[in-house]
């Protein structure tokens, strides 16, 4: 095999986050805007970006950054239990990652210790090198800033890595990082804007990772 190391996206492609990112923007437009605004193609489009962009676009009346703290600060308040999961054949596939040697890590648009948090909530901490939230790189996806930053922390070769995102943006960002690009759709509402990036390869199981990583 040629792949030294896997990086993943965390929300929407190893964690479905998605129901508790609905309602922590549904509470921002309950309190601060309008409801009837969050509309279903802004629910689709506030995955991925990071979050000071999507407040600046949709809280035009509100500060950004004080916006960013109401979002995390409900976030915090509730316990998510319900509504949070692995994807299916998440262990399976890290599992077989790790037993092949293979370096991972996660490059995210969430904040560092959010991600380490729910990686320890799902017991899956151990399998990653790096972790590599927001905070800690300096331009967001699309750029490719995270990618390489994590691929020199690993020392490996952008070009025997692999990036695995469940957004148009991840996709990108792997491509200009010169990386192999999967394009995870877990929600049927990106597969368009995703295949419109022309990603290496395309899933839909977690599990389908596997046989990309054999084949190279």
């Amino acid at each position: 095999m040629n792949t030294t190391a896997v990086l993943f996206d965390l929300d929407g492609t190893l964690m479905d986050s998605h129901r508790m990112v609905i309602q922590c923007f549904a509470h921002l437009f309950e309190k601060y805007g309008d409801i009837k605004n969050f509309t279903p193609e802004i629910q689709n489009e506030v995955f991925g970006p990071p979050l000071h962009v999507e407040m600046e676009k949709h809280f035009q009346n509100q500060d950004p950054d004080f916006m960013v703290r109401e979002y995390r600060d409900f976030q915090q308040s509730q316990t998510w239990d319900d509504v949070m999961e692995l994807f299916p054949h998440a262990i399976e596939t890290l599992s077989f990652l790790q037993k092949n040697k293979i370096l991972m890590g996660i490059v995210s648009s969430r904040i560092t210790n959010s991600c380490n948090e729910w990686l320890h909530k799902f017991g899956i901490a151990s399998y990653f090198s790096v972790v590599l939230g927001r905070d800690l790189f300096e331009k967001a996806k699309p750029d490719p800033d995270g990618i390489l930053d994590a691929c020199r922390i690993l020392h490996a070769e952008p070009k025997q890595c692999i990036y695995v995102g469940d957004n148009a943006s991840d996709v990108i960002a792997a491509k200009r990082a010169g990386v192999y690009s999967v394009g995870f759709i877990s929600e049927e509402s990106a597969r368009e804007a995703i295949l419109k990036t022309d990603p290496d390869a395309c899933i839909r199981d977690l599990i389908e990772l596997i046989d990309i990583v054999k084949g190279r």
